[in-house]
C-alpha cells in the first residue's frame, strides 16, 4: 500500500507575470545546450560533455550556472535571452531523421542517434566558408519545421524550436530540418 502524501510547507506562494521591464537573464548558447542535452533530452552528463567537446567537470559548472539562471528567471519573473558568446559550430554535425535531434563530436563517428537510438541519421557537413555568396551560419532560408506525418512544412523562426509548434493540417508536433541557428 502506498503511503499517503504529506502536506508540504512553503515559505511563500505567489503568482507573478513575466515582467518585461526587468533586466533580462542572459543564457549563453553553451548553457542552453547543456540544459538541452541533460534536462530536455535526458542524456548522461559524460555523453553531453563529449558532444560539447568539454570535460565533465566543465559541463557540470555550465549546467549549474544555467539552472541557477533559469530558477532566477522563474522566481523573479525576468525574461530570458540567449546570447552567442564564445562558441563554435562543429563542422561535423549529425541529425536524426526520426526525432530531429542534432549533435556533433569531432572525435567520434556515430551509427545511431544518442537520443532515440534510431539508425536513420545523416551527417551534415557545415562549412565556415562561403556558399553561393552567403555564409552558412547566417543562412536560415532553407531551414524548415516539418510534419513527420503529412509532410507539411514551414520556415523555421529563429529562437522558436520546431517541437513547440503543431501542424495546422493534422495537429502533430513539427520537427526541425536543416541547421540549428541560435
Amino acid at each position: 500500500m502506498v503511503r499517503p502524501k504529506r502536506m508540504r510547507r512553503v515559505v511563500t506562494c505567489h503568482k507573478h507575470e513575466l515582467n518585461r521591464n526587468l533586466k533580462p537573464i542572459e543564457l549563453s548558447v553553451d548553457e542552453f545546450e547543456a540544459i538541452r542535452f541533460k534536462d530536455y533530452h535526458d542524456i548522461k552528463q559524460t555523453e553531453s560533455a563529449e558532444f560539447m567537446g568539454i570535460s565533465q567537470s566543465t559541463f557540470h559548472r555550465i549546467l549549474n550556472s544555467a539552472r541557477h539562471k533559469l530558477a532566477t528567471s522563474l522566481i523573479e519573473g525576468r525574461p530570458i535571452i540567449i546570447v552567442k558568446g564564445d562558441t563554435m559550430i562543429n563542422p561535423n554535425k549529425y541529425i536524426c531523421e526520426d526525432c530531429g535531434f542534432q549533435w556533433s563530436n569531432p572525435e567520434k563517428e556515430y551509427e545511431e542517434c544518442p537520443d532515440c537510438k534510431s539508425t536513420n541519421i545523416r551527417k551534415l557537413n557545415v562549412t565556415n566558408g562561403m556558399n553561393n555568396g552567403m555564409k552558412n551560419r547566417n543562412r536560415i532560408a532553407n531551414d524548415t519545421c516539418s510534419c513527420p506525418n503529412c509532410g507539411y512544412s514551414e520556415p523555421k523562426i529563429r529562437g522558436v524550436p520546431c517541437r513547440t509548434k503543431t501542424c495546422p493540417e493534422c495537429g502533430s508536433l513539427l520537427i526541425g530540418r536543416g541547421l540549428c541557428n541560435i
